[in-house]
Protein backbone atom coordinates (compact mmCIF):
# COMPACT_ATOMS: atom_id res chain seq x y z
CA UNK A 1 0.00 0.00 0.00
CA UNK A 2 1.49 3.38 -1.46
CA UNK A 3 2.18 5.56 1.48
CA UNK A 4 -0.84 8.11 0.11
CA UNK A 5 -2.97 5.17 0.67
CA UNK A 6 -2.39 4.62 3.88
CA UNK A 7 -2.57 8.52 4.98
CA UNK A 8 -6.26 8.39 3.11
CA UNK A 9 -7.28 5.45 4.69
CA UNK A 10 -6.66 7.08 8.24
CA UNK A 11 -8.15 10.16 7.95
CA UNK A 12 -10.06 10.33 10.42
CA UNK A 13 -14.02 11.03 9.55
CA UNK A 14 -15.04 14.63 10.10
CA UNK A 15 -17.56 15.57 12.84
CA UNK A 16 -20.04 18.68 13.23
CA UNK A 17 -19.68 21.26 15.86
CA UNK A 18 -22.37 21.70 18.84
CA UNK A 19 -23.49 24.79 19.43
CA UNK A 20 -25.66 27.77 18.54
CA UNK A 21 -24.87 30.11 16.34
CA UNK A 22 -24.91 33.90 16.94
CA UNK A 23 -28.09 34.20 14.54
CA UNK A 24 -29.97 31.49 16.85
CA UNK A 25 -28.81 33.31 19.83
CA UNK A 26 -30.29 36.66 19.05
CA UNK A 27 -33.82 34.49 18.27
CA UNK A 28 -33.94 33.22 21.48
CA UNK A 29 -33.13 36.38 23.09
CA UNK A 30 -36.22 38.15 21.35
CA UNK A 31 -38.69 35.38 21.81
CA UNK A 32 -38.02 35.72 25.74
CA UNK A 33 -37.64 39.23 25.44
CA UNK A 34 -41.58 39.09 23.96
CA UNK A 35 -42.75 36.40 26.42
CA UNK A 36 -41.24 38.49 29.08
CA UNK A 37 -43.46 41.79 27.51
CA UNK A 38 -46.67 40.05 27.29
CA UNK A 39 -46.55 38.68 30.95
CA UNK A 40 -45.63 42.23 32.13
CA UNK A 41 -48.64 43.64 29.92
CA UNK A 42 -50.64 41.29 31.46
CA UNK A 43 -49.80 41.73 35.34
CA UNK A 44 -50.28 45.76 34.56
CA UNK A 45 -53.60 44.79 33.23
CA UNK A 46 -54.60 42.76 35.99
CA UNK A 47 -53.17 45.09 38.45
CA UNK A 48 -55.61 48.29 37.02
CA UNK A 49 -58.60 46.18 36.62
CA UNK A 50 -57.89 45.44 40.49
CA UNK A 51 -58.01 49.25 41.54
CA UNK A 52 -60.91 50.45 38.98
CA UNK A 53 -62.58 47.79 40.71
CA UNK A 54 -61.57 49.05 44.29
CA UNK A 55 -62.73 52.35 42.76
CA UNK A 56 -66.44 51.45 41.82
CA UNK A 57 -66.51 49.83 45.37
CA UNK A 58 -65.94 52.75 47.09
CA UNK A 59 -67.96 54.73 44.74
CA UNK A 60 -70.83 52.58 45.38
CA UNK A 61 -70.06 53.31 49.52
CA UNK A 62 -70.33 56.61 48.53
CA UNK A 63 -73.34 56.62 47.11
CA UNK A 64 -75.28 54.58 49.87
CA UNK A 65 -73.70 57.15 52.21
CA UNK A 66 -75.19 60.17 50.80
CA UNK A 67 -78.85 58.29 50.15
CA UNK A 68 -78.59 57.75 53.63
CA UNK A 69 -77.94 61.37 54.54
CA UNK A 70 -80.44 62.58 53.15
CA UNK A 71 -83.15 60.51 54.46
CA UNK A 72 -81.81 61.43 57.71
CA UNK A 73 -81.69 65.18 56.86
CA UNK A 74 -83.79 66.07 53.98
CA UNK A 75 -81.23 67.47 52.36
CA UNK A 76 -77.46 66.47 50.27
CA UNK A 77 -74.38 67.05 51.88
CA UNK A 78 -72.32 70.85 50.90
CA UNK A 79 -69.20 70.13 48.95
CA UNK A 80 -66.03 70.81 51.33
CA UNK A 81 -64.04 73.38 49.89
CA UNK A 82 -60.68 72.37 51.64
CA UNK A 83 -59.69 67.97 51.38
CA UNK A 84 -60.13 68.39 54.87
CA UNK A 85 -63.11 66.21 55.23
CA UNK A 86 -66.03 68.38 56.05
CA UNK A 87 -68.73 70.28 54.38
CA UNK A 88 -68.51 73.86 54.57
CA UNK A 89 -70.69 75.83 55.99
CA UNK A 90 -71.64 79.01 56.91
CA UNK A 91 -73.91 79.77 60.10
CA UNK A 92 -74.73 75.53 59.61
CA UNK A 93 -75.74 76.16 56.16
CA UNK A 94 -73.89 76.03 52.71
CA UNK A 95 -73.55 79.03 51.28
CA UNK A 96 -75.13 80.25 48.34
CA UNK A 97 -73.20 79.02 45.49
CA UNK A 98 -71.43 76.21 46.86
CA UNK A 99 -72.23 73.53 44.86
CA UNK A 100 -68.74 71.61 43.82
CA UNK A 101 -65.89 71.04 45.91
CA UNK A 102 -64.33 67.81 47.75
CA UNK A 103 -66.28 64.89 49.21
CA UNK A 104 -67.14 65.79 53.10
CA UNK A 105 -66.04 62.04 54.38
CA UNK A 106 -65.75 63.09 58.19
CA UNK A 107 -69.36 65.26 57.98
CA UNK A 108 -71.36 61.99 56.92
CA UNK A 109 -69.42 59.68 59.30
CA UNK A 110 -66.60 57.98 56.87
CA UNK A 111 -62.51 57.75 57.49
CA UNK A 112 -60.73 60.28 55.36
CA UNK A 113 -59.20 58.32 52.88
CA UNK A 114 -55.41 59.04 51.33
CA UNK A 115 -55.18 62.18 49.54
CA UNK A 116 -54.69 61.05 46.31
CA UNK A 117 -57.80 59.08 46.74
CA UNK A 118 -60.22 61.57 47.93
CA UNK A 119 -62.90 62.02 45.88
CA UNK A 120 -64.86 65.61 44.13
CA UNK A 121 -68.30 65.80 44.59
CA UNK A 122 -70.99 68.23 42.95
CA UNK A 123 -74.60 69.18 44.08
CA UNK A 124 -77.11 70.67 42.28
CA UNK A 125 -78.49 74.06 43.40
CA UNK A 126 -81.09 76.20 41.84
CA UNK A 127 -82.61 78.28 44.99
CA UNK A 128 -85.99 79.77 45.11
CA UNK A 129 -86.48 81.20 48.22
CA UNK A 130 -89.88 83.62 47.15
CA UNK A 131 -91.68 80.31 46.52
CA UNK A 132 -90.62 77.52 48.11
CA UNK A 133 -92.62 74.93 45.90
CA UNK A 134 -90.44 75.60 43.11
CA UNK A 135 -86.97 75.60 45.08
CA UNK A 136 -84.80 72.95 43.66
CA UNK A 137 -81.86 73.92 46.19
CA UNK A 138 -80.55 70.21 47.18
CA UNK A 139 -78.01 70.88 49.83
CA UNK A 140 -80.28 72.88 51.58
CA UNK A 141 -83.23 72.23 54.35
CA UNK A 142 -85.96 74.07 53.84
CA UNK A 143 -89.69 74.05 54.43
CA UNK A 144 -91.32 73.43 50.75
CA UNK A 145 -94.66 71.20 51.33
CA UNK A 146 -96.18 74.02 54.21
CA UNK A 147 -95.94 72.28 57.26
CA UNK A 148 -96.01 74.36 60.48
CA UNK A 149 -93.27 74.57 62.81
CA UNK A 150 -93.63 71.67 65.11
CA UNK A 151 -95.44 69.14 63.20
CA UNK A 152 -93.61 65.63 62.52
CA UNK A 153 -93.17 66.00 58.63
CA UNK A 154 -91.45 69.96 59.34
CA UNK A 155 -88.23 69.86 57.55
CA UNK A 156 -88.14 66.20 56.47
CA UNK A 157 -87.48 64.33 53.70
CA UNK A 158 -90.84 65.19 51.92
CA UNK A 159 -89.51 68.37 51.66
CA UNK A 160 -85.90 67.18 49.65
CA UNK A 161 -88.06 65.32 47.40
CA UNK A 162 -90.22 68.11 46.36
CA UNK A 163 -87.05 70.10 45.62
CA UNK A 164 -85.56 66.80 43.42
CA UNK A 165 -89.14 66.46 41.24
CA UNK A 166 -88.49 70.56 41.00
CA UNK A 167 -84.52 69.85 39.83
CA UNK A 168 -85.98 66.83 37.54
CA UNK A 169 -87.64 69.42 35.37
CA UNK A 170 -84.62 71.88 35.02
CA UNK A 171 -82.27 72.10 31.73
CA UNK A 172 -78.57 70.76 32.46
CA UNK A 173 -76.45 74.01 31.61
CA UNK A 174 -72.82 74.80 32.37
CA UNK A 175 -73.58 76.44 36.00
CA UNK A 176 -75.37 73.70 37.07
CA UNK A 177 -74.28 69.74 38.20
CA UNK A 178 -75.11 67.73 35.07
CA UNK A 179 -73.42 64.69 33.40
CA UNK A 180 -72.08 64.38 29.71
CA UNK A 181 -72.19 61.26 28.02
CA UNK A 182 -70.44 57.74 27.84
CA UNK A 183 -69.20 57.80 24.55
CA UNK A 184 -72.02 55.18 23.66
CA UNK A 185 -75.35 55.68 23.44
CA UNK A 186 -75.79 58.83 25.65
CA UNK A 187 -73.50 60.24 23.25
CA UNK A 188 -69.93 61.87 23.30
CA UNK A 189 -68.17 62.32 26.51
CA UNK A 190 -67.97 66.83 26.11
CA UNK A 191 -68.97 68.71 28.62
CA UNK A 192 -69.50 71.69 26.10
CA UNK A 193 -71.16 70.02 23.33
CA UNK A 194 -73.00 67.02 24.69
CA UNK A 195 -74.71 68.06 28.31
CA UNK A 196 -77.11 65.17 28.66
CA UNK A 197 -78.82 65.85 31.29
CA UNK A 198 -79.02 67.71 35.41
CA UNK A 199 -77.73 64.95 37.80
CA UNK A 200 -78.69 65.40 41.53
CA UNK A 201 -75.55 64.56 42.72
CA UNK A 202 -72.05 63.44 41.24
CA UNK A 203 -68.62 61.88 42.96
CA UNK A 204 -65.79 61.24 40.40
CA UNK A 205 -63.35 58.45 42.18
CA UNK A 206 -60.03 59.77 40.70
CA UNK A 207 -57.25 56.80 40.43
CA UNK A 208 -54.25 57.15 37.97
CA UNK A 209 -53.17 60.46 36.24
CA UNK A 210 -54.50 58.31 33.02
CA UNK A 211 -54.34 61.57 30.56
CA UNK A 212 -50.57 62.93 31.78
CA UNK A 213 -51.45 66.15 32.73
CA UNK A 214 -50.11 65.79 36.54
CA UNK A 215 -53.87 65.67 38.34
CA UNK A 216 -54.96 63.04 39.23
CA UNK A 217 -58.43 64.01 38.15
CA UNK A 218 -58.80 62.26 34.50
CA UNK A 219 -60.68 64.72 31.34
CA UNK A 220 -63.32 65.39 31.17
CA UNK A 221 -62.94 66.24 34.62
CA UNK A 222 -61.35 69.13 36.34
CA UNK A 223 -61.16 70.83 39.76
CA UNK A 224 -63.50 74.09 38.37
CA UNK A 225 -66.37 71.49 36.51
CA UNK A 226 -69.43 70.65 37.24
CA UNK A 227 -69.81 68.40 34.28
CA UNK A 228 -68.74 64.71 34.64
CA UNK A 229 -68.89 61.56 32.73
CA UNK A 230 -72.31 59.73 32.79
CA UNK A 231 -71.26 56.63 35.04
CA UNK A 232 -72.27 54.18 31.63
CA UNK A 233 -68.66 55.54 30.26
CA UNK A 234 -66.14 52.63 30.52
CA UNK A 235 -62.47 53.05 31.14
CA UNK A 236 -60.87 54.48 28.50
CA UNK A 237 -57.35 55.19 27.18
CA UNK A 238 -56.73 58.31 29.13
CA UNK A 239 -59.00 58.16 31.67
CA UNK A 240 -60.01 55.59 34.87
CA UNK A 241 -62.17 58.21 36.93
CA UNK A 242 -64.75 56.10 38.58
CA UNK A 243 -68.07 58.17 38.33
CA UNK A 244 -71.13 57.97 40.56
CA UNK A 245 -74.23 59.65 39.92
CA UNK A 246 -78.42 60.03 40.09
CA UNK A 247 -80.73 61.97 38.17
CA UNK A 248 -83.40 64.08 40.40
CA UNK A 249 -85.95 61.63 39.44
CA UNK A 250 -83.90 58.32 40.64
CA UNK A 251 -83.04 59.53 44.09
CA UNK A 252 -86.27 60.67 44.24
CA UNK A 253 -87.68 57.47 43.51
CA UNK A 254 -85.26 55.78 46.11
CA UNK A 255 -86.46 57.89 48.90
CA UNK A 256 -90.26 57.59 48.38
CA UNK A 257 -89.26 53.90 48.61
CA UNK A 258 -87.40 54.22 51.93
CA UNK A 259 -89.63 56.32 53.65
CA UNK A 260 -91.18 54.65 56.94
Amino acid sequence: MSHDGFRSGAMPACTSQAGFSLIEVAIALVVAGLMSWAAFSGYVTVSEQQEIERGRAEGQQLQSILRAFALRNGRLPCPGTNPDGYETLTGGACSPGNQLGWFPYLSVGLELPTDRLRARYSVFREANLAVPAKDADLAVELERTGDALGAPTYLDVTDLIVALNNASTKTATSTRTHLTGDGGAAGAIDCAANRVMVAAYWVVVPLQDKDGDGNRLDAPHTLASLCAASPSAPPRFGSDDVVVAESPAQLAGWLRKSLP
